[in-house]
């Protein structure tokens, strides 16, 4: 990863020649705009008639002053003939650019007439040591309509041979716009940031733990003394260099070696005493092209690639030997879409996993002392991480000299859960190799839409107490976790501020001034955060106070009670008129009569300091003990624990709630909350969380049979339930379906009669093009992120498929027939599981409309779930009962 955008392929033709720039330093353009222009400035608004300095990066485009261009006056630069996602016009600013100093960039833009409203990019481009480098300011929603302004600021962090600024749009590689009134101009130097010296530091709270580490660019430490630098050597005690180290850093050029960065990292490093961390010597991005072909242009022999992985492992890792304590040799090696699950990059395509295994033996046999790496991205998927585990197995087989497994942990604030990074560490401790956190970040997002200029309070807080809740895992795993590395040291040099979209993000623990965020606050002294104010939702249903979980407990997705980075228990909430209805498992195995579960409810959720009439405690003891009245309930044994059932009387609406655990051992009395963990529930509703009475989950049946798949619509589908896609994901009308469900014991059948008046597949993206989604949770698990028992199957009209993951492609059979209306999709699907009749199992369809035929997905209608997130998170689906044949 890099912290600062991507390296882009491609040379960059100048088509041409900057001849108008010296305009912008002596008379100044007359702007027509209220902007004022500074002394110095670049400034451009082409009212001359001329492109003024401008020039297509791709060498296609066509730019002219025009008329319809104009924003003011009477010309502006018209923008055509673009055939891929990074052309643009680019103009060189690089006379008026000085290191250290921050610059304001705007202009106007406009969409050619009868474009759809489109992203557009506005990014700079510079060159120092020999390296290009991609940075963001700004991006947004450009139209047709009307005229949007793009306005940033933009930090040179470090002398540069070139720099320059250009606009782009990945989302649609042939538009057509129109730019006006640029300015670029020197902002007033701001108050010199000074970092906090008294505050602990990081590496000191965890020293009994594990490295805290930071990744860096050499720009950040220009100044060795400089605050970037200061809070570098302050809190983290292993550096990791974010590209310098790369292959097309090291070795551009075949045999050309440039360690001029690289040395200036390591450098800092080992001149503060910090530890130094390799990254990466093999990996399918960031490697010229020449390293994968002949003298021919044609693919490389698999001798003479491991003959260059050789030289150039050889000569990076000798350079540093004894002095690099850990490297990741290979990295993102795993691709779980893939029949055997590894990332078919070119290295694969020629030497297949041998270049793996030569990887790690010549890293060895170049540095013994070092610990050797092989590092990856979402290991928190299943599928994902039982892929990597056995690839790490069969190589230890072998005895190739694997050391580590490296989770880069790049997260957001919502996913993945904690129980799924406590299941990460643990699926990888019996290979016996070190773990780390080699790159971690929290954007504050969760999609690529979003887009915020500060960063909202209650999600400042949300932050602190993620990381919270993920270190206690971390520190649960102190004895495999060697090291957890952060990727950036704060919020105004990450990766995340250009990817996947140019915004504003704060995914770290230091802000833009390298000052502590409440989510350093939360790793140091919890205390000082505020209570985050959780949300739940119960599903109306109604249960017997019994202790067992009837059929309407499966309409509700369990939430955890955290202690200490594990799930001290989980709660469930169902409610009608009268009763709000608690089902609490505690995993706790030592016994205790005087355990307890106490539920808090503040009836209108009033969020006060002190109780009002509405306000009530309940105590269920684990012995059953002192029945509450009103409230009736009922404890039993289970497995690991105990479990609390209850019917609590409410007048129904939003509540305010909370459950703190009570566990007695001898004379020790420890209190876990869900919500309010200052322990004031007793007095005091105001740090209580949200309960929702929600409607919850629909709920259908799928009666037994078998019809032949073929597009047509036999007759057993006569007794099918059907249900209709009703709800809206996105838009509030468009195609819909009408859906019918059968099952057998092999396979789940889903017949879809979709209704569209325009049939549609211009977008490249599957998801954009007319089709039907069908997803499935076979064990009804509602979790957050996908089982192996998972599945999303995509049907589009032309009876295309594509299969999430794709590693259940084989289960899907499906036929298409064109109708007068739309079209009908007709699938079968194989079990993962085994259900039986009497199971529920989650289940959800939408369908996907691109309502004009411009490749852009108009509207989605679904049956249930309309959260936007089906296509990872099960939580949310309906429920299809699986009925015995009459």
């Amino acid at each position: 990863m890099k912290i600062k955008g991507f390296k882009r392929k491609g040379s960059i033709l100048m088509a041409i020649i900057l001849a108008m720039l010296s305009l912008t330093f002596g008379q100044l353009p007359k702007r027509a705009s209220a902007e004022a222009v500074l002394p110095g400035a670049i400034a451009t608004d082409f009212e001359d008639g001329t492109v003024q300095g401008w020039y297509g990066r791709g060498g296609s485009e066509i730019l002219t002053a025009a008329a319809p261009a104009a924003h003011t006056g009477a010309y502006g630069l018209q923008v055509e003939g673009r055939t891929q996602g990074w052309h643009g016009p680019q103009l060189d600013v690089t006379p008026i650019m000085e290191a250290g100093k921050t610059y304001s960039i705007s202009a106007w833009l406009r969409l050619s007439a009868g474009s759809a409203n489109t992203s557009v990019s506005m990014t700079i481009q510079r060159t120092a040591g020999g390296s290009t480098y991609y940075e963001g300011v700004a991006s947004g929603q450009a139209a047709a309509g009307g005229w949007v302004k793009l306005t940033g600021e933009y930090k040179l962090l470090e002398s540069s041979e070139k720099v320059s600024v250009y606009f782009e749009s990945f989302a649609n590689p042939t538009l057509a716009f129109y730019v006006d009134d640029f300015l670029i101009q020197r902002s007033p130097d701001p108050v010199p940031i000074e970092i906090q010296k008294d505050i602990p530091s990081l590496k000191d709270v965890f020293a009994g733990d594990f490295k805290l580490g930071s990744a860096f660019l050499v720009s950040e430490i220009a100044d060795p003394d400089g605050p970037d630098a200061q809070l570098l050597k302050k809190h983290f005690n292993s550096l990791t260099a974010g590209n310098e180290l790369k292959w097309d850093a090291t070795e551009p050029q075949e045999g050309q070696f440039n360690f001029t960065r690289a040395d200036k990292a390591f450098h800092f490093a080992v001149d503060n005493g910090i530890d130094f961390r390799g990254h990466t010597l093999v990996w399918h991005s960031q490697t010229p092209d020449w390293v994968f072909h002949d003298a021919n242009g044609s693919l490389a022999s698999k001798e003479l690639l491991l003959q260059r992985l050789k030289r150039h492992i050889d000569t990076v890792v000798e350079r540093y030997k004894g002095s690099i304590y850990a490297w990741d040799v290979v990295n993102e090696v795993i691709d779980p879409s893939q029949p055997g699950g590894m990332r078919g990059s070119l290295w694969y395509q020629i030497a297949g996993e041998e270049y793996i295994e030569k990887a790690f033996e010549y890293a060895h046999a170049a540095d013994p002392a070092a610990k050797l790496y092989i590092n990856d991205y979402n290991t928190h998927e299943p599928l994902k991480r039982q892929f990597l585990h056995d690839l790490i197995k069969r190589l230890k087989d072998k005895g190739i000299p694997v050391d580590g497994v490296g989770h880069q942990m790049h997260i957001d604030i919502q996913n993945p859960s904690v129980q799924e990074i406590d299941a990460t560490i643990r699926t990888f401790t019996d290979l016996a190799v070190e773990q780390q956190i080699t790159e971690m970040d929290m954007s504050s997002y969760t999609n690529g839409t979003d887009s915020w200029s500060s960063f909202p309070v209650d999600l400042q807080i949300r932050q602190a107490h993620r990381y919270k809740e993920i270190f206690d895992v971390f520190k649960k795993y102190k004895d495999q976790i060697t090291a957890v590395i952060f990727w950036g040291k704060d919020d105004g040099n990450s990766w995340l501020r250009t990817f996947p979209v140019t915004r504003n993000n704060w995914p770290l623990l230091f802000d833009e001034r390298l000052q502590a965020k409440y989510a350093y606050w939360g790793l140091v002294d919890p205390g000082k955060v505020p209570v985050e104010i959780k949300h739940a939702a119960a599903a109306a249903g109604s249960a017997n106070v019994d202790g067992t979980l009837e059929e309407d407990w499966g309409r509700i997705a369990p939430v955890p009670v955290l202690k200490a980075g594990e799930s001290a228990a989980e709660f469930r909430t169902l409610w009608d008129a009268d009763h709000l209805y608690v089902s609490v498992d505690v995993f706790d195995t030592t016994v205790n009569g005087n355990d307890a579960v106490e539920v808090y409810i503040d009836g209108n959720n009033g969020k006060t300091t002190a109780y009002e009439a509405d306000d009530k405690k309940y105590t269920f003891r684990r012995s059953g003990a002192n029945p509450h009245e009103p409230a009736d309930y009922k404890a039993v044994k289970i497995e690991g624990g105990y479990r609390i059932e209850a019917a609590i009387p409410i007048d129904g609406g939003e509540l305010g709630f909370d459950v703190r655990l009570v566990d007695r051992s001898g004379d020790v009395e420890t209190k876990t909350s869900w919500n309010d963990t200052t322990g004031s529930q007793d007095t005091d509703t105001s740090k209580f969380g949200v309960l929702m009475l929600v409607e919850g989950p629909r709920i259908t049946t799928a009666v037994e049979g078998t019809p032949v798949i073929d597009g047509s619509i036999d007759a057993v589908w006569n007794g099918a339930n059907a249900v209709a896609t009703d709800r809206w994901v996105i838009g509030s009308s468009g195609s819909t379906a009408k859906v019918r469900t059968l099952w057998d014991d092999g396979r789940l059948y889903v017949l879809a009669e979709v209704t569209d008046a325009l049939l549609s597949k211009r977008s490249a993206n599957a998801w954009e093009q007319d089709s039907v989604e069908i997803f499935i949770d076979s064990n009804n698990a509602k979790t957050g992120f996908f089982e192996p028992d998972d599945g999303q199957y995509r049907i589009n009209f032309d009876n295309e498929r594509t299969v999430n993951p794709a590693s259940l492609s084989g289960n899907l059979i499906s036929a298409v027939q064109l109708t007068a209306a739309g079209y009908v999709v007709e699938a079968s699907i194989a079990w993962t599981g085994t259900p039986q009749a009497g199971d529920t199992i989650g289940f959800d369809l939408q369908v996907n409309n691109d309502e004009d035929g411009d490749g852009d997905r108009d509207s989605v209608a679904i049956w249930n779930d309309i959260s936007g997130q089906s296509y990872q998170n099960t939580s949310g689906y309906g429920l299809l009962k699986l009925a015995e044949a009459e």
